[in-house]
């Protein structure tokens, strides 16, 4: 038989090159079409991911300095409206030219003035409108002068009180200003009261903790920003749309679409501008703002970039070695089955090793320890000491003990020693008692000031006189100078009021604070440095 043709080595050769340069070609193209499609999909979905992050972080932010500015004014808030409804000052309003309810009022307006954050206070009677600003006549209020729009606006449009940020050039003074109407016992507004907090003073409260990365404002509800870290904004009254242009806009447009409490976030301007959370501040009438500038290289920007990057660098490699494996055409089948087998798992062990997206900013929690002592704070005692009283009411004839602690004479050792010192005799003070209650139930919490709380659940009245006994002890050996306190030989010593009772589910937080706190003033009565007990 006469032997077939062989094909030349070249048209081999050339059949093999074209093979492998189409193959080539092919997997080139593969592995562009798959490294663009998957560093789209990366970027979309990490940007999804980091807008949902960051806008509930920025709600975060909001709630906590929204509660931040509520705490700061709801004090003086609940000032100016108890001396709006003060007899004695409705009395004076209705008849200023009466000399003797004129220096009565005059006495009770300064005690009110004590008592307010900037020690400041005002009033003015409708009859004569004559402004008072700290105890003196101050000018006479023109309401037809546009720059007093907030007088009409107080005594005619206000039911308890409002606010205004604005300068007064009689007094040549910007204040945030909280006004409360006074009205007769017909209804009808004669007057009005109220304080002025200092307008510096007050942005630096809300901003000088804050260091958050979002630019945080905040706005009232005509749009006027009320607090910014740049104080000129307030001062020249800005307004949000028009400062922040489309933002400012976008957000004045969901403020007035949110209910008391509620917080929503949306995306500002075009989807890649960046995120924004929008709350209202009830109290006050106002909104707070927290906005984070976003752009695509902010979605690269964590360990899933680097994480992508490296896996596209183990494609690339792969796709290389694979090449060079395929343009060899005579591998053993097994062999490439046993590379492909091992890509996959290299590609699977890849994609599980992912960590999660990191949190864009820190933002600080609702402390729940006193910053000084490092004790539980009052606002822990009191919803812990519900909850602990709600558990022991399910239990039969739980008893309760609580005791109230306050340092003898803390006011003269701070005269005597300066506040310094004073912080360190309470720091001192506060490890005495935390290390004098060992069970697991019991706490200690800083009450406020030099006073502090002692709970101790499943404690009759013995286990509470032994404990109180044992403080006033400690107390004692610890040897504290105090030169004010003579009748204790010169050191530092505690009175301690005590109350226990069996728990039942009738009982709240107060029924024991009261009475403690009753027998730790019977303590400071009968000579300070004792212990008094109640049981009910």
């Amino acid at each position: 038989m006469a032997e077939l043709p062989k094909e030349p080595a070249n048209l081999h050769h050339r059949r093999k090159v074209s093979m492998q340069r189409r193959f080539v070609i092919f997997s080139t193209l593969l592995f562009l079409v798959i490294f663009i499609a998957g560093t789209a999909c990366f970027v979309v979905f990490m940007s999804a991911i980091l807008r949902d992050s960051t806008g509930y972080s920025l709600s975060r932010t909001v709630k906590i300095e929204r509660l931040k500015l509520e705490n700061h004014v709801n004090s003086e808030i609940a000032i100016v409206t108890k001396m709006a409804g003060s007899p004695l000052l409705k009395a004076y309003f209705e008849n200023p030219e009466s000399a003797e309810l004129g220096a009565r009022a005059f006495e009770e307006i300064a005690i009110y003035r004590e008592t307010f954050i900037a020690n400041t206070v005002f009033w003015i009677n409708d009859i004569d409108k004559k402004f008072y600003f700290d105890d003196a006549y101050a000018y006479t209020v023109d309401p037809a002068v546009p720059e007093n729009y907030w007088y009409d606006l107080t005594l005619y449009r206000t039911e308890r009180y409002n606010f205004n940020i604005n300068y007064n050039p009689e007094l040549d003074n910007i204040s945030l200003w909280i006004n409360a109407p006074v009205f007769n016992s017909g209804g009808k507004p004669i007057g009005m009261v109220g304080t002025g907090i200092d307008l510096t003073a007050f942005i630096n409260t809300i901003y000088t903790a804050y260091a958050g990365p979002a630019d945080l404002y905040f706005f009232n509800r005509y749009g006027e920003i009320t607090g910014a870290r740049n104080t000129s904004l307030v001062a020249d009254k800005r307004k949000l749309d028009d400062y922040l242009g489309e933002i400012g806009r976008r957000t004045l447009a969901k403020a007035k679409a949110l209910d008391a409490d509620e917080i929503t976030f949306f995306t500002a301007g075009s989807r890649w501008d960046g995120t924004v959370a929008v709350g209202k501040v009830e109290a006050l009438e106002w909104y707070a703002v927290a906005i984070l500038p976003f752009r695509v290289m902010d979605a690269l920007k964590t360990h899933l970039t680097l994480l992508f990057a490296a896996m596209m660098v183990i494609i690339a490699s792969v796709f290389v070695a694979f090449n060079l494996f395929v343009m060899g055409l005579f591998g053993p089948l097994n062999s490439m089955v046993r590379a492909l087998d091992q890509i996959s798992a290299d590609w699977d062990a890849k994609n599980n090793d992912k960590s999660e997206v990191e949190t864009l900013g820190a933002f600080l929690d609702m402390a729940i320890t006193d910053p000084l002592t490092n004790l539980y704070n009052r606002r822990y005692m009191d919803g812990n000491l519900d909850k602990l009283i709600k558990s022991l009411s399910r239990a039969n004839q739980s008893k309760l003990s609580v005791l109230m602690v306050d340092v003898d004479h803390f006011k003269k050792y701070n005269d005597a020693y300066g506040h310094d010192e004073g912080d360190r005799c309470l720091k001192t003070i506060a490890s005495v008692l935390s290390q004098s209650v060992a069970r697991v139930d019991d706490f200690v919490a800083r009450y406020g000031g030099e006073e502090f709380a002692v709970i101790l659940p499943n404690t009759d009245e013995a286990g509470a006189w032994h404990i109180a006994n044992k403080l006033l002890e400690t107390i004692r050996e610890c040897k504290i100078p105090h030169k004010g306190n003579e009748a204790a030989g010169s050191i530092v010593t505690i009175s301690i009021g005590g109350a226990t009772a069996i728990v039942t589910h009738s009982q709240n937080a107060s029924n024991y604070m009261k009475r403690a706190d009753r027998m730790l003033y019977a303590s400071k009565k009968n000579g300070r440095n004792r212990y008094t007990h109640e049981a009910f």
